[in-house]
């Protein structure tokens, strides 16, 4: 212990433990804070109790001695934050020029290991510039994985290690798919190996025991998470594929595989790289014979974005794009198709899916689907349909491009009356119907030209007074009863503890927000919503509020039909929303008109008379 610190301590003003931290900080010497990062103490006043620090931005800072004995950490002369406090921008510059020499110092001045976290919070802002960290930290990462020195984990809970410098490269790929922690970090490790393969001496023997493992993992992992577990089965493949003499006995086919969990082949190839993606539509190919395109075709559905597109490609490649092309008018005649694949067409339409494109029917199909996940609440938040419709500008033309106009007022009012859209992204989609369609104007503006005789019309969707007050109803019971029951079954469900293992809390939270969601879309449907007693129209065309004696041109048969709200739909009564497909094509026509409607059967149309139009008058039709 330094002599005038033993003074101290002997004369009972320093505690012994304190006297010995400070007699390591003596003048010379480097220390580190936590906030103040590296120092240089400048100089002692013990019976002072004061010592002065010249600390990175805090030059000649004085500290108390217990304050500094508790708070500065002591550093050896090679630490690199004692380098920093005697050369900053050499260490900067290393950092810069030589990531991988900077990484090595700055391990083995914390142990050799440290968490990301731990390591971004000694080097961001202070060694590397805040602005530009990230990206100086994505080129230092892609020099620091190829040096077999260091073991970069994929997660930040996983410690940044130094390697004993002893151990060899392929020990040091063999310890890394060891200490893996999840499927992915071990396939990125049989990928190592693979690249690097001409390390090892004897890869047939020194690898036999990781191939084991890797084998032994695909087992236990393909009931739970299938996809990941074919993707490792296929990496171990090829690594032994490259290894000379190797001896597959533990060998579980990919085959095999595929052909138990093919009902589970969308969700293996969901968020599979493309090359693997490949391999495996090649073995679907190979095991089912002439079946396989609609064992491709059956795995759209669900499979995500990406593989929907290979998938598509892989049989647009193999010659059998006639039959994708069918299968998916098909589905959209049947509207069974959902949004990712929808939004594959839609973004292929002047490509591979040109001819679905202009099916008949696919702005239907494209609402239809978007409300169907708008109303599940098992769908993901965000939806590529939706965002595509947002995001591209020309879909909505191209769309309606070969529609008439009755196809493209049903569309716009599809868009008007759709919980799906709101607030700016409603009127944006609407502008840009106006713009490519200025006929259909007079639905948005509320200036029908067929109901000039009753006046100027407010915007809105057309809803009779009954339908909106028991819309309004709803409204305040969801308000009013509901989300105050659910707020007590919230605050008393916490009660009971852990709330990551609390099943009631889980429960009520999600009961939360299909209440919220329910609020809001009542909110924005009452307040597009325009109240009327139909009692304006008077029978000289067909209108919101009017009763149509319809004659089949084929059979002679009359059909009366009642075109009501938005909201007031009644098949047994025979009333329909005039935004119905049947009640945008009758809008307008007046008694002798001749029209196609739509029939139960997919794409067949009827001819039909309009025998006579008149007023809807009272509830009972």
């Amino acid at each position: 212990m330094h002599e005038q610190v033993q003074t101290l301590v002997d004369a009972g003003r320093l505690d012994p433990q304190i006297g010995e931290k400070i007699s390591h900080l003596e003048p010379g010497a480097f220390c580190l804070h936590k906030s103040w990062g590296s120092g240089i103490v400048k100089e002692w006043d013990l019976f002072g109790d004061r010592m002065v620090i010249d600390f990175e931005d805090k030059s000649g800072h004085g500290m108390k001695l217990q304050f500094a004995a508790d708070s500065l950490e002591v550093l050896d002369a090679d630490h690199i934050f004692a380098k920093f406090a005697r050369d900053p921008e050499g260490i900067k510059k290393l950092a810069i020029e030589d990531p991988v020499d900077f990484a090595k110092q700055l391990l083995s001045s914390f142990g050799g290991s440290m968490l990301l976290d731990r390591w971004e919070d000694k080097v961001k802002g202070r060694i590397v510039p805040e602005d530009k960290y990230r990206s100086w930290w994505e080129s230092a990462k892609r020099q620091i994985r190829s040096d077999r020195c260091f073991a970069l984990p994929p997660k930040r809970n996983i410690p940044f290690e130094l390697r004993d410098t002893s151990m060899s490269a392929g020990e040091a790929l063999i310890g890394d798919f060891e200490a893996a922690k999840d499927i992915k970090a071990k396939i990125k490790v049989l990928e190592n190996i693979r690249k690097d393969l001409e390390i090892f001496v004897e890869p047939a023997i020194e690898l036999e025991d990781i191939i084991k493992m890797a084998t032994s993992t695909v087992s236990v992992a393909i009931k739970r998470t299938p996809g990941v577990a074919v993707e490792l089965l296929l990496a171990r493949d090829a690594l032994v594929a490259d290894i000379d003499g190797f001896e597959d006995d533990g060998r579980l086919p990919i085959a095999d595989v595929l052909r138990d969990y093919r009902e589970r082949f969308p969700e293996i190839v969901k968020g599979m790289g493309v090359a693997r993606q490949r391999q495996v539509y090649q073995v679907i190919q190979e095991i089912s014979g002439e079946a396989w395109v609609k064992e491709l075709i059956s795995a759209l559905e669900g499979s995500g974005a990406r593989a929907i597109a290979e998938i598509s490609k892989f049989i647009n490649e193999s010659g059998k794009g006639d039959e994708l092309s069918r299968d998916l008018v098909i589905g959209l005649r049947q509207r069974s198709l959902g949004a990712e694949v929808l939004a594959w067409i839609c973004k292929e339409r002047k490509g591979l899916a040109a001819e679905v494109f202009c099916e008949a029917g696919i702005s239907a199909a494209i609402i239809a689907a978007l409300e169907r996940d708008h109303l599940d609440e098992s769908t993901p938040k965000t939806n590529r349909l939706h965002d595509l419709l947002m995001d591209d500008k020309e879909l909505v033309p191209d769309l309606l491009a070969s529609s008439d106009t009755a196809e493209v007022r049903h569309f716009t009012r599809r868009i008007q009356s759709t919980a799906v859209f709101e607030g700016l992204n409603k009127n944006s989609l609407l502008a840009r119907i106006i713009k490519a369609f200025p006929a259909v104007e007079d639905l948005i503006t509320g200036e029908k030209a067929e109901k000039s005789k009753q006046g100027s019309q407010s915007s809105g969707v057309i809803v009779s007074w009954e339908s909106l007050q028991q819309r309004q109803e709803k409204l305040e019971d969801i308000v009013n009863k509901k989300i105050p029951e659910n707020s007590k079954e919230i605050g008393i469900a916490a009660e009971y503890g852990d709330l990551k293992e609390n099943f009631e809390f889980k429960a009520a939270k999600q009961q939360q927000a299909v209440l919220m969601r329910q609020k809001a879309e009542l909110e924005a449907e009452i307040t597009m919503a325009r109240g009327t007693d139909f009692s304006e129209a008077d029978g000289s065309a067909v209108t919101v509020g009017t009763v149509v004696d319809i004659e089949d041109v084929g059979s002679g048969n009359v059909e009366a039909v009642t075109l009501l709200g938005a909201w007031d739909t009644d098949i047994d009564r025979s009333i329909v929303s005039y935004l119905s497909v049947m009640g945008a094509s009758l809008l307008g026509k007046v008694a002798g008109d001749e029209l196609e409607l739509p029939t139960e059967n997919d794409g067949e149309t009827r001819k039909v008379r309009i025998a006579s139009i008149k007023p809807y008058v009272g509830q009972s039709g």
